[in-house]
């Protein structure tokens, strides 16, 4: 069974997501509904994550280019960030 938890952590303005595990299409698509429901602005903390798949990440992309709400990605490396440019999100991947 996949491993994969989000930690909330509320800010002054928005929300900090803390992604633990393996982020795969199943997991992106959870998460993606959480995005849903939040507040503007969204990070997604990648730190703690053991792994990230193309997949995935192709789907949060998608999902937020469509939602238009502000989220930035941090923790993410070069490979990732370069599949988030490609979607368009260049501002995520900062």
């Amino acid at each position: 069974m996949n491993r994969f938890a989000i930690e909330t952590e509320p800010l002054d303005r928005g929300v900090r997501l803390r992604l633990q595990g393996v982020l795969d299409g199943g997991a992106a698509y959870t998460l993606r509904d959480r995005i849903f429901q939040m507040e503007s602005p969204v990070i997604l903390d990648c730190s703690r994550l053991e792994q990230l798949s193309d997949f995935g990440l192709g789907i949060l992309a998608m999902a937020i280019t469509e939602m238009e709400k502000d989220v930035q990605f941090v923790g993410l490396g070069h490979h990732a960030q370069r599949i988030l440019r490609a979607f368009g999100l260049p501002r995520a991947a900062a």
